[in-house]
């Protein structure tokens, strides 16, 4: 038995085991420990090693995964085994982006000894298998619950907060397309095109749909608006709906206003798996540019191409099922509001309960669900019902049933941003601009500088102004202000660039790399800058003003 008296030995034996034992494995030196990614028997671990101290911890990430929906059992779990298992530790972490939990296994060793290491990395198989095993069984027999888990709450605001960074765009060198999850039911391609791409003015000339199996041809304008875009891949209804071919290419041709020349958009089609609930779909589509005119400069819109992607799912469930599981819901939530149990309410319950009409609730409930599963488009096909039908009364309402209205506005602004599209973003965000909601403000300054607004240069000096003079000083500002600050100045530099204010968007920038919090943003940003002074021939001064890390030059406010 090998006993590790020195840090470098624990480096030295695990390598030896890892060696002994035929592993493919790197090492990683980091400045407070050293890292070691391995596989032992196909299962993927990392060996860490603290710098401060002679102890190893090898974790196995990732050892299973669970939807979000499953948080508590999740968590339940975890306790359980780490209560009844003192050597190896169960922990757990949420994947923002992909919209999952992670479960991850981890044991601490104190000797490193080929036999010692090679039973705890088999036992680390056997402990993955129980808790898997115990999990299916929790999920199999788990109940709905009537209380609020503070947990699952706490993870859709963090969720939310991270799609709104996610919208902080920097600049690429290159174009880009949007990804976004979107929703399930009958898709027209007129409901399509509206959300998407609308075509003002258009007269439909026909439509083409290819395929492995041929070419079909429409001709109609009424039949060419009611295209199904789902039915290009799938047939049946319910549980019997099933993919009929992996790929389509639709091409819409049209004129529009007093065009003479015919326009073209293009639809991909693509089938990308399904599973006992859904049948998915990655939509492509792509506006073809129009020709260069007097009227039409190569600097228009008009002349710029654009494309959105997105994946949509065609669920298995049907109609019935959808308004039982609504009804549940909001007569649950009712009651509970007659009651006085608000504290057993959710954000999403409490607004529930607020609305009377069926249809309304009905579209507030199915509009909500798909805004935190990420399916964007679907969340606009249902909460545009709600915010039309609560317009009209807007003046005539309760402050609560308003509180309805505006946060359907919010979400139809952050779906629609999510689709890459700003000025219907704006249109709703606008509306709660002033209202002092910092996720609001957030998603509107995305609205307007990734969609180019020269609003936003006054509504963030606007906002920056009210900050100071709320928090005075800048060393009384709490955390979750400074980081709203910061967003603000890195938003108000992006949107510089795109204006053509170099300079100013340069000493910004270069002050921020002084700033923990802004500095990976703004060296990427200063790239860019150099990028375009380069492309244009300019003076490069970019590349000093990265090297002046400790610069005091003024950033304009």
């Amino acid at each position: 038995m090998f006993t590790r008296k020195r840090k470098e030995s624990a480096k030295a034996a695990i390598e030896n085991f890892l060696k002994d034992n035929n592993c493919q494995y790197t090492v990683q030196e980091e400045k407070k420990s050293t890292i070691i990614p391995f596989e032992f028997q196909a299962g993927q671990f990392y060996a860490s090693i603290k710098k401060q101290d002679d102890c190893i911890e090898v974790t196995y990430p990732n050892m299973a995964t669970a939807p979000v929906s499953q948080l508590p059992l999740v968590r339940s779990k975890c306790n359980d085994h780490n209560n009844s298992n003192i050597l190896f530790k169960f922990t757990y972490s949420i994947d923002h982006e992909d919209n999952v939990i992670n479960i991850h296994l981890s044991f601490f060793n104190n000797k490193v000894d080929s036999e010692t290491m090679a039973q705890q990395l088999k036992a680390a198989f056997h402990f993955q298998r129980e808790w898997l095993r115990d999990f299916d069984e929790a999920v199999a027999i788990a109940k709905d619950g009537d209380s609020i888990d503070l947990e699952s709450e706490l993870y859709k605001r963090q969720r939310e907060m991270f799609l709104l960074r996610r919208l902080e765009l920097r600049h690429q060198f290159g174009s880009t397309t949007t990804s976004i999850a979107a929703g399930t039911g009958a898709l027209p391609l007129w409901q399509f095109l509206d959300t998407v791409c609308p075509l003002p003015e258009s007269k439909m000339l026909f439509l083409t749909v290819n395929t492995v199996s041929g070419q079909e041809r429409l001709d109609d304008e009424q039949a060419i608006r009611n295209y199904d875009l789902r039915r290009a891949l799938t047939t049946g209804e319910g549980k019997q709906a099933r993919l009929t071919r992996d790929y389509a290419l639709i091409d819409l041709h049209y004129k529009q206003g007093k065009d003479e020349k015919p326009l073209m958009v293009t639809i991909a089609l693509t089938a990308e798996g399904e599973d006992d609930h859904s049948i998915y779909t990655r939509v492509t589509l792509t506006q073809v540019p129009r020709n260069a005119s007097r009227m039409n400069s190569l600097s228009n819109e008009n002349r710029q191409p654009r494309s959105v992607s997105m994946l949509i799912a065609l669920d298995r469930s049907d109609d019935k099922q959808r308004q039982q599981e609504f009804e549940y819901m909001w007569t649950d939530a009712q009651l509970k509001a007659r009651n006085g149990e608000h504290d057993s309410l959710n954000e999403d319950q409490e607004m529930l309960s607020q609305v009377n009409c069926a249809d309304v609730a009905y579209n507030l409930y199915w509009g909500q669900q798909r805004f935190n599963e990420g399916r964007f488009y679907e969340a606009i096909i249902h909460l545009e019902n709600v915010f039309n039908t609560y317009r009209e009364d807007f003046f005539e309402m309760s402050n609560a049933r308003k509180n309805v209205f505006m946060e359907a506005a919010y979400k139809l602004g952050f779906c629609y941003n999510e689709l890459g599209l700003h000025k219907q973003a704006f249109y709703y965000l606008d509306l709660m601009g002033n209202d002092g909601n910092i996720r609001h403000t957030m998603e509107l300054v995305n609205a307007m500088a990734n969609g180019k607004d020269l609003r936003l240069f006054s509504y963030t000096d606007g906002v920056m102004e009210e900050v100071k003079r709320n928090f005075g000083d800048q060393e009384e500002v709490p955390e979750n202000i400074r980081d709203f600050i910061n967003f603000l100045r890195r938003r108000r530099a992006y949107a510089c660039i795109d204006f053509n204010q170099l300079d100013q968007a340069e000493k910004i920038f270069t002050k921020m790399l002084d700033e923990e919090d802004n500095a990976d943003y703004a060296i990427n940003e200063l790239r860019y800058i150099q990028h375009l002074r380069q492309q244009r021939g300019e003076e490069d001064t970019t590349t000093k003003a990265e090297d002046k890390a400790n610069t005091n030059e003024g950033t304009p406010e």
